[in-house]
């Protein structure tokens, strides 16, 4: 649930110069020791940085050691940071975890509860008469990134196995990328396109928060349960320190004001340990479905 390719130039920017400073060692003002950590940017960025700013102070205290959090530009950039040595921990969907453990040694670590069954939601303009998920033949559809599990992965997978749609042969055109979630949402809401996929918990958080236009959009079809998002660290990171970082999230009670905050912020009520066979599922679909060689 952790943007958009809005501001694109913006967040390129930042990308370059962070990749700049690694790789040279010169204007970067943070010390050695420090711990960086990054997240698939599939919202937008006000709400990525929300986010991660108590985790980030959370993660400084329990690790004695600077924390700082790397906006990244896309999925890709996110999966490419870990596997270079960029960054240390990244909050990464199940496929682009996947994909990470395919380019490197990398290990997951901690996950939300909610995320060993996660959910899909279709969703469709109001005014366009959808009431059944077969009507979309035809139609303009959007996906998220296209390296999003929620968004993109196993809404292909539910579409090819559950309803006998090719996305990229029955809807009207080939499929729109919005690279995020809300947006997703906007262009559905829009009228861009007839119907979208998205995150099941972004579509009940923006409901919540009245960021979206009920008599325009509403849910059409919630996908099976599938494993999603986790904590990966690389696996040259010392045992202690991923042993730590696994037990700050571990150690999250909601019974804490300020670990309530975090795991609100998380749409979580607590966090569980992750293995690799989790996300053997996701990595079979994935070359199933030729999104994985």
């Amino acid at each position: 649930m952790f943007s958009t390719k809005r501001q694109l130039p913006q967040r390129v920017a930042i990308f370059l110069l962070s990749v700049l400073a690694f790789a040279c060692g010169k204007g970067d003002s943070t010390p050695d020791n420090t711990i960086r950590v990054t997240g698939i940017p599939d919202e937008n960025p006000t709400e990525l940085a929300r986010e991660f700013e108590p985790m980030v102070k959370l993660l400084e205290a329990k690790l004695g050691v600077p924390v700082k959090y790397i906006p990244l530009t896309d999925y890709g950039a996110a999966v490419q940071a870990l596997a270079a040595g960029k960054v240390d921990f990244a909050w990464l969907g199940g496929f682009t975890h996947v994909q990470a453990r395919n380019q490197a040694k990398v290990v997951p670590l901690v996950m939300r509860d909610i995320d060993r069954k996660f959910h899909s939601v279709f969703i469709v303009n109001s005014n366009r008469g959808i009431t059944d998920v077969t009507m979309l033949k035809g139609k303009k559809f959007a996906f998220g990134s296209k390296s999003s599990t929620s968004g993109h992965l196993m809404p292909r997978h539910y579409l090819l196995s559950e309803h006998k749609i090719d996305p990229d042969k029955d809807f009207d055109g080939s499929p729109v990328f919005s690279g995020a979630h809300d947006a997703t949402v906007k262009i559905v809401e829009s009228g861009k396109v007839a119907a979208g996929a998205l995150n099941k918990q972004v579509w009940l958080r923006m409901v919540a928060e009245g960021k979206v236009d009920s008599s325009k959009v509403s849910v059409l079809w919630e996908t099976p349960a599938y494993v999603d998002y986790v904590w990966t660290a690389r696996a040259d990171i010392d045992k202690a320190t991923r042993e730590t970082f696994s037990k700050t999230f571990l150690g999250l009670d909601s019974a804490n004001p300020e670990d309530k905050k975090i795991l609100e912020h998380m749409g979580a009520k607590s966090y569980v340990l992750a293995s690799p066979s989790d996300f053997d599922a996701i990595e079979e679909v994935a070359k199933a479905i030729g999104m994985l060689k």
